[in-house]
């Protein structure tokens, strides 16, 4: 992980990746199990979300759905919960789920009401696309979506 903020365009909205993927460095699967690099994350997301908005009850943070999700530790929960403390708003924990366990084109819906009008939406890293592209869908009739990714791996 390189610290590289980033904006990209994917279709019809953009997202702000945080970190860049290294050739040489440590692989996803250890990433995704590491507090330390989850906390490395969240301070980052933390530190941006803060000069990009007036945290408010108008509000929240959610992340994308679990899936391939083996053990008990999900990471991009751990960051959404460390940045909702950072910033003092809500995180909707698992408030989406995913329909088929397709990559390419995953199906998703919200698995509770999202009050706020205001939504930032986390994914921990960024490959195709796909899973943020889907999960922006569900929320683009809110006031406004900050999409925000840990690591970006294209």
């Amino acid at each position: 992980m390189q610290p590289k903020v980033r904006i990209h365009r994917k279709g019809g909205f953009y997202y702000i990746s945080l970190f860049a993927r290294t050739k040489d460095g440590i692989q996803f699967e250890e990433i995704k199990s590491s507090g330390e690099c989850a906390e490395v994350i969240s301070e980052a997301a933390t530190e941006l979300i803060l000069s990009l908005i007036r945290p408010d009850d108008e509000w929240c943070i959610i992340t994308t759905p679990k899936r391939r999700h083996i053990t008990e530790y999900h990471f991009a929960t751990d960051i959404c919960q460390k940045i909702a403390q950072g910033v003092k708003i809500k995180f909707y924990e698992s408030a989406m789920q995913c329909l088929n366990r397709t990559r390419i084109n995953p199906e998703f819906y919200l698995l509770r009401p999202i009050k706020e009008q205001r939504v930032i939406l986390f994914d921990d890293i960024c490959t195709t696309g796909s899973t943020l592209t889907a999960a922006y869908d569900l929320l683009k009739d809110r006031k406004q979506v900050i999409c925000i990714v840990g690591i970006n791996n294209h």
